[in-house]
């Protein structure tokens, strides 16, 4: 469910950006002028675009991924290997999170140059995505966990959603 509704946004998000692109194309070439807020806005929709689409490629598994070790591990040691790998992600989250909050704050009273909106909306991306990584992050571990202590691979195969 989750997935489905952040795949929404993301081609909502996309479409908006091409949309915005082909539209200021369209403008500069044909009409022979320019659209001057076309660029703040494709930047604004590209950032989340990015970092939504991160989280939902971790939520997927869809990471890049090389398992040519753990493949051959004993499934302690991979489950060891998995907890330790959701610890770093979480870490990684908090980082985005904290550090990406700083950042919104920061830039809070700047503006963009022509829609004169706050540059902390782009920033917002990060620490959203970080804090959405950390739950995740967090629950896979939780969900880890008890799968190891049923015997089974804390890691779901490859290719397998798990809806948290």
């Amino acid at each position: 469910m989750i997935n489905r509704i952040l795949e929404a946004i993301i081609a909502a998000l996309l479409v908006a950006a091409v949309g915005v692109a082909f539209v200021a194309v369209i403008y500069r070439y044909a009409l022979d002028s320019a659209l001057s807020w076309s660029f703040e806005v494709s930047l604004a929709l590209l950032t989340y675009i990015t970092f939504l689409g991160a989280y939902l490629a971790l939520r997927k598994g869809a990471h890049l991924r090389v398992t040519i070790l753990t493949d051959r591990m004993p499934r302690a040691v991979r489950g060891v290997a998995f907890l330790v790998n959701q610890v770093i992600i979480a870490i990684i989250g908090w980082i985005m999170f904290w550090d990406g909050g700083r950042q919104v704050l920061r830039f809070a009273d700047q503006t963009t140059n022509v829609l004169e909106i706050s540059t902390a909306w782009y920033y917002a991306a990060i620490p959203v995505a970080g804090i959405l990584m950390l739950i995740d992050a967090a629950c896979m571990t939780v969900l880890g966990a008890i799968r190891l202590s049923r015997g089974e691979d804390a890691d779901p195969r490859p290719g397998e959603t798990v809806e948290i």
